[in-house]
């Protein structure tokens, strides 16, 4: 594919290389601090400023796919802040029916493909027993369906958030694992207690890290035995800018459960109160998939083809009211319908005629359930090779999806697939056939056991990292940072916010050394120094009273107050 994007992109070069430096200062800072805690044996201090780096290279991208330097402070804070347990690797060698797997997540949702393929790995696996730990989330919004998955297989279910410190959650989640036989790693890119947990290599279960986040920085390439990849673009990412070597990555595509259709089109279509001979164009994603992108929103660039053709209907699922969409809706006269995320999409998918995929962020789980059904699929891509892992991939995509370049391209290709019927069924069966073949039952199960004997036969990781990080600016650099200040707004980071929160629940002493940090650093308000100094516990009971004061004061006045006290 020729190079496209530069004309794309030179926009935002100059100003998005200006930032992606600003923010590795920033980024070397905080690694720099949380050395020297470490060095001093304050742990959880040094974790408080790692984990803070982590977030701030997910958030704010500073060249860097990877840390060596940040993953070995957290080694090292592992290895010396936790007692080796005595973990034996007999326990991993055992026959599928007594398998036992770990699976540690951050959290999880009712929605997205994330978590989906949490409880659909559980499920169709189901000669193993699964467990599964969250580090960030209490087991309160678990979804049923997930609670069922682990209950069915005979697991139990774990959470860290209640405890207090990253070190002493770190300690709890190897005392879950040393019964397990697998741990699975589907956790945020920012998750560093897992990392601090399984710091001695050698004292851990095997390790598979689900990069389901490949487009950007994470945490676990220094503990990780497979990267288990669903796509090729993020294994190429993987190999060349993280330095996973090859014997460590394998593809696990996207698990899907088998489609049966229970309606026809036009019934479905009738169901959602649409005329049955409309061609209807589909769309499903999170809110932030959607964001505008150079004054163009994702409803303005399906305008001409609703234009053009009255009988087309656009229906998009996920955005709900958090982008302004309105002049779109009214020049097509209410042919763009846009609803908040839902779990019940069945009915949508059934009645879809053709699916748009999600942009400036593709959504990949997405694509394959719609062509499950038969749906042909169509996602934007106006970017060169350098930055694929930004355009939509996967085993049972490729050869089926349309990748157009440029909006012409796409609403031209819209305009065949509205206009030919024929072309448009043929196209939805291919797409169908092939995604049964690889991301259904069978394939996906013999693609795990492979995963799961290569992790346990693989030499496990024990190098250490001593590499200095270097930053790395090309189009994919720049288009990432572009992308994520469309996500998370333009405001700079408050660095100092995101240790304060952090560090709430460390020792004291180890605390108040980060106080004095801050406050070198810092002009704290007075009641900055409330919040941070006392203890949780304190402060929360004091917080309350004072707003159970001022409520008191607002309802009966200060006047009365003060009489009453006087009297």
């Amino acid at each position: 594919m020729e190079t496209i994007s530069n004309d794309i992109l030179s926009p935002w070069r100059e100003e998005t290389s200006r930032r992606i430096q600003k923010h590795f200062e920033v980024f070397r800072g905080l690694v720099t601090q949380a050395k020297d805690f470490t060095q001093r044996g304050e742990y959880d201090a040094a974790a408080v400023y790692a984990d803070v780096a982590a977030s701030h290279a997910f958030r704010r991208h500073c060249g860097l796919f990877v840390s060596q330097e940040l993953e070995q402070v957290l080694l090292t804070i592992g290895q010396k802040a936790i007692r080796k347990n005595r973990y034996s690797t007999e326990n991993s060698l055992l026959p599928a029916q007594h398998r036992k797997v770990l699976h540690v997540a951050t959290g999880v949702k009712g929605i997205g493909g994330h978590s989906r393929m949490i409880w659909r790995w559980i499920e169709q696996d189901s000669e193993s027993s699964h467990s599964l730990v969250l580090t960030r989330q209490s087991l309160v919004c678990v979804p049923q369906v997930l609670k069922d998955a682990v209950l069915n297989s005979h697991g139990n279910m774990y959470t860290l958030s209640e405890i207090c410190g990253f070190v002493s959650a770190a300690k709890r989640l190897r005392q879950i694992a040393a019964s397990a036989d697998i741990v699975v790693l589907h956790i945020s890119p920012d998750d560093s207690i897992p990392i601090i947990a399984f710091a001695n290599k050698e004292q851990s279960p095997p390790i598979i890290f689900l990069d389901h986040a490949d487009h950007g920085f994470w945490l676990g390439a220094s503990i990780t035995d497979v990267v288990a990849n669903m796509r090729d673009s993020g294994m190429h990412l993987s190999q060349e800018r993280r330095g996973i070597e090859t014997e460590r990555i394998a593809v696990l595509p996207i698990l899907l459960p088998p489609i049966h259709r229970t309606l026809s089109r036009p019934e479905a279509k009738q169901k959602l109160g649409l005329d049955s001979d409309s061609v209807v164009l589909l769309s499903i994603a999170r809110a932030p998939k959607y964001r505008t992108m150079d004054g163009i929103n994702f409803a303005d660039a399906h305008v001409p083809l609703l234009e053009k053709y009255d009988n087309t209907v656009l229906i998009v699922i996920g955005p709900g009211d958090s982008e302004d969409w309105s002049a779109a809706v009214e020049q097509t006269e209410g042919r763009i319908k846009i609803l908040p995320e839902r779990e019940d999409t069945d009915v949508f998918y059934h009645a879809a005629d053709i699916y748009v995929d999600s942009f400036p962020y593709v959504s990949i789980t997405s694509l394959l359930e719609a062509g499950s059904y038969g749906v042909p699929l169509v996602s934007r891509y106006p970017y060169s090779d350098v930055a694929a892992v930004y355009g939509a991939d996967a085993p049972g995509l490729d050869g089926n999806l349309i990748r157009p370049r440029n909006l012409e391209e796409y609403t031209a290709i819209l305009s065949r697939l509205v206009e030919d019927e024929e072309f448009r069924l043929n196209l939805g069966e291919a797409t169908q056939k092939r995604i049964a073949q690889v991301h259904t039952e069978n394939y996906w199960q013999r693609a795990v056991e492979d995963i799961y004997v290569r992790a346990t036969c693989m030499s496990q990781v024990t190098s250490k990292f001593t590499t200095i990080d270097q930053i790395s600016i090309n189009e994919l650099d720049v288009l990432l940072m572009h992308l994520f200040l469309l996500t998370f707004s333009q405001q700079e980071v408050q660095v100092e916010q995101m240790v304060k929160a952090r560090a709430t629940t460390i020792p004291y002493a180890q605390k108040l050394h980060i106080w004095v940090k801050l406050l070198k650093k810092h002009d704290l308000r007075w009641v900055d120094h409330i919040n941070f100094l006392l203890p949780i516990s304190l402060y929360t009971a004091l917080r309350k009273s004072i707003l159970f004061c001022l409520t008191l004061t607002k309802t009966i006045g200060i006047k009365k107050i003060i009489k009453s006290i006087d009297g």
